[in-house]
């Protein structure tokens, strides 16, 4: 591609994602008027809309996978805070995206055969599995890999449902939720608790 040919196929990109994150869908049409191209050139550069979304999930996908790198390798963080602050930002993270949770239930739905970005980049990352479970051994002593194992699966599920709980939630409950995560200090206590439950 010429430099011309990236610029418009970055347009159609940035478009996409700005229109996600506001409001977790996007039609062909809104995304063409804010990129300032026609429906062909969707088709040009993505084939088709399915194929841009899988683009923009990646997007947000990279996003986290830095985010949460940021904080497991800053050296300037105490290992109990390290767990928190990875933990907070994949929540909050879910929590200001949802649109994300959106795209990955679409794509699923339409193509079967597709495995979404996030989970290959956030959870069967071993590499982000090895670092937590290692700041776990640092706190806990534990040596056994297995347990470090169960306590990554721990912590990994137990953030997993908050976010899928304020979802539930918010399509089908009609009553408050076990945890608001808009409210910082509420979540503060839970994470803590989460947190302090698996360094036992």
């Amino acid at each position: 591609m010429n430099g011309e040919q990236l610029e418009t196929r970055e347009k159609i990109l940035n478009a996409t994602i700005d229109i996600v994150g506001m409001k977790g869908e996007a039609t062909i049409r809104e995304i063409t008027e804010k990129a300032g191209v026609n429906v062909a050139s969707i088709n040009y550069y993505f084939g088709n809309k399915n194929n841009l979304f899988k683009e923009v999930e990646n997007y947000y996908a990279e996003k986290l996978l830095k985010s949460g790198y940021d904080i497991l390798l800053d050296t300037s963080l105490m290992p109990h805070d390290k767990l928190f602050k990875w933990a907070l930002n994949l929540i909050e993270y879910m929590y200001k995206y949802p649109a994300l949770i959106s795209i990955i239930v679409k794509l699923t739905h339409d193509d079967k055969s597709y495995n979404p970005v996030i989970i290959k980049k956030i959870y069967f990352n071993d590499e982000v599995q090895k670092i937590v479970e290692n700041i776990i051994k640092d706190i806990t002593k534990i040596e056994d890999s297995r347990i470090l194992n169960f306590k990554y699966l721990q912590l990994f599920s137990g953030i997993l449902g908050t976010v899928i709980n304020h979802i539930v939630v918010s399509i089908y409950g009609d009553e408050k939720s076990i945890l608001n995560i808009s409210d910082s200090e509420e979540l503060r206590q839970y994470l803590v608790l989460l947190i302090e439950s698996i360094l036992r």
